[in-house]
């Protein structure tokens, strides 16, 4: 798989420039920078900060068939809303989410 191709094709999906997917994630801009200028692949930390603000999991990411993911309008309006908080705060309710989930 092509790494670097993928999160470019994810990115532009999202209609997100490298600097905006940088403030959003929380990566410094020029590490993301030198990810799609250079070809450098990002470490896995980095990789998920990235799916996290893409709205997709590591394995979404990684999943070799090229079945787009089906949403909800609902889903939509939720990943929408939080790619709109800061990066800490994304982190925040990640981490909410997963805890409740995992008390299902």
């Amino acid at each position: 798989m092509d790494v670097i191709r993928r999160l470019n094709e994810l990115r532009l999906e999202r209609d997100l420039s490298v600097y905006r997917l940088a403030e959003l994630s929380g990566i410094n801009q020029s590490t993301l920078a030198n990810t799609f200028s250079r070809g450098t692949v990002p470490s896995i930390a980095n990789l998920e900060m990235i799916c996290d603000t893409l709205g997709i999991t590591l394995s979404q990411f990684f999943a070799e068939d090229d079945k787009p993911i089906a949403l909800s309008a609902r889903e939509k309006t939720l990943i929408e809303d939080y790619r709109k908080l800061a990066p800490p705060v994304q982190r925040a309710v990640g981490n909410f989410v997963k805890e409740i989930a995992s008390k299902k």
